[in-house]
């Protein structure tokens, strides 16, 4: 073999593990990070809900640009809107906004465009 294709493990020393060889072989006691985080967040929990409005509006008061950066932080960074009117043709559309402008005009509250003005019977 040359120096490129030599097996890494036959240089180790041999205080090294072996490969496969866990150098804690009990690991980490099972639950203990989801017992960390589930106690932490109790307790941020419980001291939010004691003095996080108070906090919120020091905040918003002394770091007003901090209180911002915090809620834009918080929002979705994207925000997909869906409407059924996405449905719809030009043409359903169209005809739906003069039916409305139709309504409008008939209650009073709204004026006919001049191409309506044209479509009605004199």
């Amino acid at each position: 073999m040359n120096d490129q294709t030599q097996d890494h493990t036959e240089n180790r020393p041999h205080y090294w593990f072996k490969p496969g060889q866990s150098g804690n072989p009990g690991g980490r006691p099972k639950g203990t990070r989801n017992k960390i985080q589930t106690d932490f967040l109790k307790e941020l929990s419980e001291d939010f809900e004691a003095h996080g409005r108070d906090a919120i509006e020091k905040m918003r008061q002394d770091d007003p640009s901090g209180y911002v950066r915090t809620v834009a932080a918080l929002l979705p960074k994207e925000v997909e809107v869906k409407s059924s009117l996405d449905e719809l043709s030009d043409d359903q559309l169209s005809a739906i906004i003069t039916a409305c402008r139709a309504i409008l005009v008939a209650q009073g509250v709204g004026e006919r465009t001049p191409e309506e003005e044209e479509l009605q019977p004199a």
